[in-house]
């Protein structure tokens, strides 16, 4: 696809995050067809209104890096539904225990506990399939992508950093350790975003991979944030639920200045890299630091 052309593809920015959202809705409906009670709940809660930051960042990224549209959709719908399956699994009783997801009852409080455990256990699989599914790679990169995906969500990654979470519910943790449980739980699914644009474009670059790590890890800042600042109407999920929970997120532990000096640190360091990359004329530059602008 090259670079997108604004003033044929969109109108204006919003428009363009409309553009991409509706791609990847459209992606997941013609994947995803309600045959029984877990498909049900799997159209459900995918169906569920969001803002779709991981399909946008990566057709964005991919867009930077000169890749076709269309070549992107199995990995953006595939990122949907993993981010999803996350979701339905934090929500749980044994989790963090929330009966809100983006403004509408959690799926385990829509069907039931059972129901929504097995349906994020097929997410993870589906989301899988969609990559190794994909026409319009090589079966080698099909299963590169896959096993990419993995490694982010396994227990080395997201999944270890939700286990961090609980267990910094009982015990203190340093700042390097909760720097670490954001990138895990949150950052790394994010990152995924940058880094499988770049393995298929075999254009592994530092500077694209730090300005990954840094947006993974800083929309966890800012949600920690918003998850004391604003009403659980604004976010559509419970608020100050972190501090119910006794959580060691990073605005508790260290406060709420420190955390705003913090993600401007990482601001002013996402900016440089994207001038630096080339990318201060390109839409994925814009999105990015609105994304750290962001208040619900």
């Amino acid at each position: 696809m090259g670079k997108l052309n604004l003033s044929t593809t969109t109108q204006n920015n919003s428009n363009l995050e409309s553009f991409f959202q509706q791609r990847v809705d459209q992606f997941l409906k013609t994947h995803i067809k309600s045959n029984n009670i877990i498909d049900e709940s799997i159209v459900y809660a995918l169906e569920a209104p969001g803002k779709r930051v991981r399909p946008t960042l990566l057709y964005l990224v991919s867009d930077a890096l000169t890749l076709e549209l269309d070549h992107a959709d199995a990995i953006a719908g595939a990122l949907e539904t993993i981010h999803t399956y996350s979701l339905v699994h934090d929500d749980l009783p044994c989790m963090d225990d929330d009966d809100l997801r983006r403004g509408q009852p959690s799926l385990h409080k829509k069907y039931n506990e059972a129901t929504a455990v097995l349906a994020g256990d097929a997410m993870q699989s589906m989301a899988i399939e969609m990559l190794l599914d994909n026409q319009h790679f090589t079966e080698k990169q099909n299963n590169l992508l896959a096993k990419m995906l993995l490694e982010t969500i396994g227990s080395k990654g997201m999944i270890l950093g939700q286990a961090l979470d609980i267990e910094y519910e009982s015990r203190e943790a340093n700042e390097s350790e909760i720097l670490l449980m954001c990138e895990l739980k949150t950052g790394v699914l994010i990152e995924f975003c940058f880094l499988a644009p770049l393995m298929i474009a075999d254009a592994s670059n530092e500077k694209w991979e730090r300005l990954g790590k840094i947006v993974g890890i800083s929309f966890q800042l800012i949600d920690d944030l918003l998850d004391l600042q604003e009403t659980s109407e604004n976010l559509g999920k419970k608020s100050q639920k972190d501090i119910i929970r006794n959580k060691k997120n990073y605005p508790i532990s260290f406060g709420e200045k420190k955390t705003v000096e913090l993600l401007d640190a990482y601001k002013a360091e996402a900016n440089n890299l994207l001038q630096e990359l080339n990318l201060d004329e390109h839409y994925l530059s814009n999105y990015i630091m609105n994304l750290f602008d962001r208040r619900i």
